[in-house]
Order: C-alpha cells, then structure tokens, then sequence
C-alpha cells in the first residue's frame, strides 16, 4: 500500500514520524520509550508479526524501504 501524502513530507518530518511511530510502539507495548537499538529491534519485530499475520513479505518491504532510504537520503523523493 502506498501512501503519496508521505513522499511529500521532508526527510526531518519523516524523522519526526519515525521516532513518533517507535515511542508509540514501545508504549504500547509497556515498555519504556527510551530510543535506543534494542527499541529498533523491538519495532522491526514487531513488524515481521505484523507482516506475518497479513501474509506480507517482510523482506520485500524490507528492500523497498532500503531503496527508497538510498534515495531520499539524496536528495530525491
């Protein structure tokens, strides 16, 4: 699914709604919202479940993302 309202946004706002997103995230699951590796691990866990209970590929998304970084980590959107 894509949301084109999102490849509007500049990197720094997508930062914003990365960091937000993960403080959600170790909130939700009680966990103290310190952003640290272990948080990042716990959210991309998270999302392999999320992946596998909808019958998504993880590391195709995976890949995409990575491509998607590599561009606007350039510049580009």
């Amino acid at each position: 699914m894509s949301y084109p309202f999102l490849d509007s946004l500049p990197n720094a706002r997508r930062i914003a709604t990365a960091r937000s997103a993960l403080s959600a995230a170790m909130a939700a699951r009680g966990d103290c919202p310190a952003l640290s590796d272990d948080a990042v691990v716990e959210l991309l866990a998270d999302l392999r479940h999320f992946c596998a209970a909808r019958h998504i590929d993880f590391g195709t998304c995976s890949r995409a993302a990575q491509t998607r970084f590599e561009t606007e980590i350039r510049g580009g959107r």
